[in-house]
């Protein structure tokens, strides 16, 4: 064996091989690694946005309670200026503080006073005046209303006596946000009614449309109005007059169905649009689809004039349409 050289040529050679694999294999990993000193390739993180407080303004109500010292508990209001005066210590500004924004601010009065060593102050809030939650549109009781007893949408429909009949859409519309509000959809369907009951803020402004209707009178089993159903979908929200004759339980017996009137508010007046719905019904003339406060008429074939029937239908229906 030759000393001067320590390894056989094929060892070198595996020695070398292996040598070149290893530093392709480290390149690689490098490649694929972003470095320190490096631009770092990052997914954006979304920071959900925080509610809104409830701060405290003047002619709150203010329960102030120390933990071990009641004799320096005290049921205040928050002056004009936005000051409670409590005792022992000066007069303490808390008009848009939080609870416990306020409740940190008296604790280091009473610290710095030396009036008590280690206090624990609890201030509840009984009775906000400066924040509050607008209902207005298709409700029983149009106002405003606390925002301390309004923290979700139905919370918001129960403080103001519930919806109407005609109740729609509801817009949500926060503080300096008036070009985007958000719209919600009301449902009769479990999972789609929990999904609505959003959280309510403070000065949020709840308006709720009145949903469109049609009409049906005369010679019906159920006369009255019938809300479109409000869906973005049209095809499943639009009324036809099958649709509403359905809902409506089908004409009665007598009843002169191909003298039947669709009467539709237009920018000229009130116009009369007849149809054969005995062949509608039959299948022989395409079904017709209706607007929001049109008057399906099917008039009786008993004795009485047509205009005295559409007249009477007409005034039937102001107490739906105005």
């Amino acid at each position: 064996m030759n000393s001067g050289m320590p390894f056989p040529p094929t060892s070198r050679y595996v020695l070398l091989l292996t040598a070149v694999l290893a530093l392709l294999l480290v390149s690689n990993i490098c490649a694929q690694s972003p470095t320190v000193s490096g631009e770092q390739s990052l997914s954006p993180v979304s920071i959900p946005e925080q509610s809104r407080k409830l701060s405290i303004g003047p002619g709150d109500e203010l329960d102030v309670s120390v933990y071990g010292v009641p004799e320096l508990s005290q049921h205040v209001r928050v002056d004009t200026s936005g000051d409670i005066h409590l005792l022992l210590i000066e007069s303490t500004h808390v008009e848009g503080l939080s609870s416990e924004e306020a409740q940190a601010v008296i604790e280091k009065q009473l610290v710095d006073g030396r009036f008590v060593k280690n206090p624990h102050v609890t201030i509840f809030l009984k009775e906000f005046t400066n924040e509050s939650v607008s209902v207005v549109g298709e409700v029983s009781k149009p106002g405003n209303y606390p925002a301390l007893t309004t923290r979700h949408l139905y919370d918001a429909f129960q403080e103001a006596g519930g919806l109407t009949p005609t109740a729609g859409k509801v817009s949500i519309t926060h503080p300096g946000q008036l070009d985007n509000p958000t719209v919600i959809t009301l449902s009769n369907e479990p999972a789609k009614s929990a999904h609505a009951n959003v959280e309510i803020l403070p000065g949020d402004t709840i308006s709720v449309s009145k949903a469109p209707i049609v009409y049906v009178m005369g010679e019906v089993t159920k006369p009255g109005g019938y809300v479109l159903t409000d869906d973005s979908n049209v095809e499943s929200s639009r009324l036809t007059v099958m649709r509403v004759i359905a809902l409506a339980s089908g004409p009665m017996h007598g009843a002169a169905l191909n003298r039947s009137r669709v009467i539709r508010r237009t920018a000229q007046g009130l116009q009369e649009l007849p149809i054969r719905l005995k062949q509608i019904m039959a299948g022989k003339e395409p079904d017709i689809t209706l607007q929001a406060e049109d008057i399906l008429y099917v008039p009786g074939g008993r004795n009485g004039t047509y205009l005295s029937n559409v007249l009477s239908t007409i005034t039937a229906a102001a107490i739906y349409r105005f």
